[in-house]
């Protein structure tokens, strides 16, 4: 009688996942045929950062103020920078990446004060020694910096002005007041 119920418990059983095989054999598959499909990339899968283009400027928005330098546990990142003329903030002239050595904490994403860092979409970067993963993010931004220096200059100068019109205005509400004030104490 046992050997009744082992066998029927080994039916009910393999039936079961006979059941779950065909089920999942009718489903869309979930792997990727690499390389001649391209799987998507998820917004929250990390990879190497690279800077994103700011709508506004048509460029990144770094400002070489080395947070992103200094909270990286892996040390992985190097950026020098100087002022230009006409802005009131730095620019990067160097920003280094080495990936080889980048353990893609996001760090460095959370600190940065203009959210110009990113992960790259990239998925399958590949090479044959630590020299291929140093990485020059400023390196696809080198055509296109002294326009974005220019747009960058103009909406400097916008800012002042409005800068200097809210002060003006600011000191006439006060010079107003003032003279109402007065107007007051002598009657």
């Amino acid at each position: 009688m046992e050997m009744i119920s082992d066998v029927y418990r080994g039916f009910r059983s393999l039936l079961k996942g006979m059941g779950v095989t065909i089920r999942h054999f009718f489903r869309k598959p979930v792997t990727v045929e690499y390389p001649r499909e391209r799987a998507v990339v998820s917004k929250v899968q990390r990879n190497a950062i690279v800077l994103i283009e700011k709508d506004d400027i048509g460029s990144h928005n770094c400002i070489a103020c080395l947070q992103c330098e200094k909270i990286c546990p892996s040390n992985c990142i190097s950026i020098t920078g100087s002022r230009k003329d006409g802005l009131a903030f730095k620019r990067p002239d160097t920003f280094d990446l080495n990936f080889a050595l980048c353990s893609e904490c996001g760090l460095c994403l959370d600190v940065c004060p203009t959210d110009t860092l990113g992960y790259s979409k990239q998925y399958d970067k590949a090479g044959y020694s630590r020299e291929d993963f140093f990485y020059d993010l400023l390196d696809q931004w080198k055509a296109t910096e002294e326009t974005a220096l220019g747009t960058l200059r103009e909406i400097e100068r916008k800012k002042k002005e409005e800068r200097e019109a809210r002060r003006k205005a600011d000191a006439e509400a006060k010079a107003k007041a003032k003279e109402n004030d007065d107007g007051d104490e002598k009657a």
